[in-house]
């Protein structure tokens, strides 16, 4: 990659990020800047391109770590619950990023539009060699040349007056198609095809993020997902690197910090309201996943100050 255009692309974030987050004139387009390193942050990653253009993360998928950092993308195609922390950034050098979203409809309307010059099975091997993410719904892969001079034209266009928007959706089609042809194109050819296993898996996760609260019998998740169980447990592993009831609890245990902090409920009444009957059982799981029992937890983050906190989840967020 050469580093005079990603020397300017970071130029370009920075010039065009003065914030922590900075949503564009394109409502495809977020920019992302911090100066400083952050704790492990629970958040839920949703279909989205994410860029490192400056600095480092690490996303823990379920205890399986995921680095990333300067010059590679991140693809994410499933809403996943992930622990995410930056883990290299300075006041003289701090963390770039941007985040490029997209809809399978877009998907399906460029899959229509375009052939490919890679079948579908090369693209599969090519991902088996270099996608580094123990799950097939979220990898890893570094910039091309091709990529890169995309987003410098992207990323330009925030300093023009004239005709930004029309050319920027032009630019994205362009970004959408490298990225279809690239390494991990194969998993959003996925997102466009209803009936393909992650569609299926996917309206599954979006019942359960609407009803993490309840109770579920996991047939409900299979009928929703119109697979057969063992298929379903399967697939939802590999996509997810998670079971149905783990990903619940991920979900569940995120929404309690949240009535914690900013609701200043109590740990057992937060712990009631997102689905535990019991407080022993919420707590134990609590800690597992945050380090701390709740209560030494939001002790923990009132000494770092809520306001600090909250900067901290929209940092680790890309």
């Amino acid at each position: 990659m050469p580093q005079d255009r990603l020397a300017a692309l970071q130029a370009a974030v920075s010039r065009h990020c003065p914030e922590k987050v900075t949503h564009t004139a394109f409502d495809f387009l977020t920019l992302y800047r911090t100066g400083t390193v952050t704790d492990p942050v629970l958040v839920v990653y949703e279909p989205r391109i994410y860029i490192v253009v400056q600095g480092q993360k690490i996303l823990h998928l379920h205890d399986q770590p995921l680095p990333y950092g300067e010059g590679e993308y991140l693809i994410s195609t499933l809403d996943l619950p992930v622990s995410g922390q930056i883990t290299r950034a300075s006041a003289e050098r701090p963390y770039l990023a941007l985040c490029i979203s997209f809809s399978s409809t877009e998907m399906e309307q460029l899959l229509r539009e375009s052939q490919s010059a890679l079948s579908r099975q090369a693209r599969k091997l090519t991902l088996r060699k270099e996608n580094s993410s123990p799950i097939s719904a979220m990898g890893v892969s570094r910039i091309t040349d091709d990529l890169l001079d995309a987003l410098l034209r992207l990323v330009g266009l925030l300093a023009r007056n004239s005709d930004q928007k029309f050319l920027a959706q032009l630019y994205k089609k362009e970004l959408l198609y490298l990225f279809l042809h690239g390494q991990q194109g194969h998993v959003l050819q996925e997102t466009a095809h209803l009936q393909s296993d992650l569609s299926r898996i996917n309206r599954a996760i979006i019942h359960l993020r609407h009803h993490f609260q309840e109770r579920f019998e996991i047939g409900t998740l299979v009928k929703i997902a119109g697979m057969g169980q063992s298929s379903f447990y399967k697939r939802f592993g590999e996509l997810t690197g998670m079971t149905p009831l783990q990903y619940r609890t991920k979900l569940r245990l995120q929404e309690a910090r949240r009535l914690m902090v900013h609701e200043e409920m109590s740990a057992a009444s937060a712990g009631f309201q997102v689905g535990y009957d019991s407080p022993s059982q919420f707590s134990r799981e609590y800690r597992k996943t945050f380090a701390r029992p709740p209560q030494a937890d939001l002790q923990h983050i009132r000494r770092m100050g809520v306001d600090a906190y909250t900067a901290q989840h929209e940092d680790v967020w890309f």
